[in-house]
């Protein structure tokens, strides 16, 4: 148990903090008090969380399942990211009324539009659960510590256990879930999405991504399913709006869900992924990206069904370019190398923590080939659009296995069903492309991991050729033809129906199915992987797992200044900074801030991501920026601060000293994406759409000054 009481040691003693990175639990907010108060912060750790009172923790939640949101009114209403609420904006779009093309603002409440699987969760309360998990079984322990608090707490709760340092630690995560969540007004993209894919994990930035929603409940202020009766939420706290602005040398805080970080990787760690998994990643990605933009270019309906896909793919691959950046520039590598020859002698004395550094080195030598030919399987095939419709095709089979004939007639219909949905919110030309493109490179860099159905039929019967192997596909495959898969389906619905005079039938068709080029190719490379990879990697993982939580716990026992915070693992924390310009490189210099002046600059109506609306370019000639104009006179639209983020943090408010919103984090600079792995000040900041251009875009530009009457803002 040395483990936990050194841990429980650090934390009853204190750990120095510094605003020079973090990411904060916020039950141990008073560990970081003093600093945060040196550095400006005018409240208190109680502000930050308790369980006796109303605090920041009640009005901040999980958005969706990847984004941070928060509450800025007493009826329940939320913003969040532009791009946390794209697809459920997307969802609501078509040719005819295309909100994620020209915005959206319900006029009033009757007018919000329902978002089917859109819940958010908001923290009840945290517990540290370490004592009843260390060293027993954890699926067991966690699993009666989290029925316990379900039986307590009731059924519109959920409950998770998560880890910290690499399992040297636990707590218990206590949510309200709440179901019903309308979407009540976005921005068009061409403010929301300003500048899309090229200024995306850049700055200067000019985008207004921000979304808003409404959260409703019961009539007794209990999270529900979605009822017409159901009312806006009343929260226990929720955000004032400051008008005041932000200015250089403020001190800002980010309060969200990071979604993950690794800043105790090994050496060996960061130099693989610097060096060789990421490249290979970022190379596939580029590939998918210019037939997608190219396709997307072409045609309005191709955009309406990718531009979400698109952003996903975009996102992970620039981030990764800009992490290596910050990777190189930094000399993380060898800063890493150096530390752990210090690790290495401080731990001296005890011979299994100081083989550490060389057992994660032998760890990336004996499963470097198995984790990049699980990367190329992952990026280049697994996400096929064609790999998970012939997966979901494949269950054709044993739909008709059902025991009567009702039941085949049910289950094949509604494998139909979802097949012809599927296909019909895809463009086959666009996918063609991706199919060819994609086997082409996995075929030309891991031949080593190919099954032999696609060895024989890519390479001597289509001599390696990519083109003839996807003419071959897409001229044989069911999945190439919705007329051809639907008559087959309703083959499968006709045996049903005939009986047991119909196994002949049923033979028949099970062959025609399982002998498709789309079920050979899903099932030959699902075996192969599953032989040949797999294993690798689960080993690699779990061997990670164990080598790092020793490391942790050796850090925690000899060297606990290096170790303060623990890694990002998608739940509450909280970071402080403050907005500061920054020279990521020779000659260049990061403004702390970004105007309206910028946004007009970068107009190009030829240009989807550029092309801004023209009430905006009119208000702009007309400097007519009412209330939201910052002190200079000018409209500010986006900051920098220090503060230390990543994914997740999408939507997270940042507030001032006094807890008042002042903007929406959506991003960071492409140099300090590096923060996951390693944080610096000199080269690290998120970056915030200011709260007063999402003020200024919703009543001067929406029109919705109903909304503006529903803030709390302080001027």
């Amino acid at each position: 148990m040395r483990t936990l009481v050194t841990f429980r040691i650090l934390m009853l003693s204190g750990v120095t903090a510094y605003a020079d990175g973090g990411m904060w639990l916020p039950i141990l907010a008073e560990q970081c008090i003093a600093d945060m108060q040196k550095n400006g912060f005018r409240l208190t750790a109680d502000d930050i969380y308790s369980v006796n009172k109303a605090c920041m923790k009640d009005a901040v939640m999980i958005f969706g399942g990847g984004c941070t949101a928060e509450l800025v009114s007493n009826q329940g209403l939320i913003l969040t990211n532009h791009h946390c609420g794209r697809s459920y904006i997307q969802g609501h779009s078509t040719l005819n009324n295309d909100i994620l093309t020209d915005g959206f603002w319900a006029k009033d409440k009757n007018g919000e539009l329902i978002c089917n699987g859109l819940t958010v969760n908001i923290l009840s309360y945290m517990q540290d659960v370490t004592a009843r998990v260390a060293n027993h079984d954890f699926d067991s322990v966690s699993n009666a510590i989290i029925e316990e608090a379900k039986a307590k707490n009731g059924s519109h709760f959920t409950c998770e256990i998560e880890k910290f340092y690499a399992g040297n630690q636990y707590y218990l995560f206590v949510y309200q879930t709440f179901k019903d969540v309308r979407l009540v007004g976005c921005p068009p993209s061409a403010v929301g999405d300003f500048g899309g894919d090229t200024d995306n994990w850049m700055f200067p930035r000019h985008s207004g991504d921000f979304s808003m929603f409404r959260i409703y409940a019961d009539k007794n202020n209990n999270p529900a399913e979605y009822s017409p009766s159901n009312v806006p939420y009343k929260p226990k706290k929720y955000f004032k709006i400051s008008l005041k602005g932000v200015n250089e040398g403020d001190f800002t805080m980010v309060f969200g869900f990071p979604g993950s970080t690794e800043e105790y990787k090994s050496a060996a760690g960061v130099e693989f992924s610097t060096n060789t998994l990421l490249p290979a990643r970022i190379m596939i990605r580029a590939q998918k990206m210019e037939i997608m933009q190219e396709a997307i270019n072409r045609s309005r309906a191709v955009r309406l069904m990718y531009t979400s896909r698109l952003a996903s793919v975009e996102n992970a691959k620039k981030k990764w370019e800009g992490e290596i950046l910050g990777i190189k520039q930094c000399g993380v590598i060898q800063q890493k190398k150096d530390f752990e020859k210090q690790f290495v002698s401080k731990v001296s004395s005890n011979a299994t923590y100081a083989a550490l550094p060389q057992q994660f080195q032998k760890l990336y030598n004996d499963e470097g080939t198995y984790l990049r030919a699980d990367a190329y399987f992952v990026e280049a095939i697994y996400t096929l659009p064609f790999f998970d419709l012939a997966h979901t095709m494949s269950k054709l089979e044993s739909d008709a296995k059902a025991d009567d004939a009702q039941a085949i007639v049910d289950n094949v219909t509604a494998t139909r069903s979802k097949l012809l949905s599927a296909l019909a919110s895809r463009d086959s030309a666009l996918e063609r492309s991706m199919f060819c493109r994609m086997i082409k490179i996995y075929a030309d860099s891991c031949k080593a991991f190919t099954p032999e159905w696609f060895k024989d039929n890519y390479f001597n019967q289509c001599g390696g050729s990519a083109e003839r192997f996807t003419d071959y596909f897409y001229n044989n495959s069911l999945l190439a033809d919705t007329s051809k898969l639907k008559t087959f389906c309703n083959k499968y619905i006709s045996a049903a129906k005939l009986g047991k005079k119909a196994e002949k039938s049923f033979v028949e068709l099970n062959n025609q199915l399982i002998s498709d080029p789309a079920i050979k190719f899903f099932n030959t490379f699902i075996n192969m992987y599953f032989a040949k990879i797999s294993s690798h990697s689960n080993n690699f993982d779990y061997t990670s797992d164990q080598l790092n939580r020793l490391y942790q716990k050796a850090l925690l026992e000899n060297m606990p200044e290096s170790i303060p915070y623990p890694d990002a693992n998608f739940t509450l924390r909280f970071t402080y900074g403050k907005n500061e310009r920054m020279t990521p490189r020779d000659g260049i210099e990061y403004k702390p801030f970004t105007t309206l002046d910028g946004v007009i600059a970068k107009d190009n109506p030829d240009i989807y991501d550029y092309h801004v609306p023209e009430k905006l370019k009119q208000l702009h000639a007309k400097k007519d920026y009412g209330q939201y104009a910052d002190k200079d006179g000018s409209l500010h639209v986006c900051f920098i601060a220090s503060n230390h983020t990543t994914g997740g943090n999408s939507g997270s408010p940042v507030l001032n000293a006094d807890g008042n919103l002042i903007g929406i984090n959506f991003d960071r600079n492409w140099e300090g994406t590096m923060s996951d792995i390693h944080y610096s000040r000199d080269l690290c900041r998120n970056i915030s759409v200011d709260i007063r251009y999402v003020l200024f875009l919703i009543d001067k530009v929406g029109g919705a000054k109903h909304i503006i009457n529903e803030l709390d803002i302080i001027k």
